[in-house]
């Protein structure tokens, strides 16, 4: 197998060696986390999220913008009353 040497800073490096499992090689780390085929079925999205228990999915700070979003009134229905 061929292989390719890559440059990273300290902080890729120490995010990429976080990662990694035991028995993984960087290259299985890469290609798990960055390259993943689309699902072909419910059941392997299914099993993929479940693979993301403990990692946050959505960044906290847009979230508080979007509750925020929904306690606002709409003009619209002020509008129709």
């Amino acid at each position: 197998m061929a292989s390719t040497n890559i440059t990273l800073n300290e902080e890729a490096y120490a995010r990429l060696k976080k990662c990694k499992g035991p028995g993984e090689s960087f290259s299985d780390v890469v290609l798990r986390e960055v390259c993943d085929p689309p699902a072909q079925t419910a059941g392997e999205l299914l099993a993929r999220l479940e693979q993301f228990e403990g990692k946050k999915l959505i960044n906290e700070e847009r979230m508080r913008v979007i509750e925020q979003g929904r306690k606002r009134r709409s003009k619209r229905n002020a509008a129709r009353q």
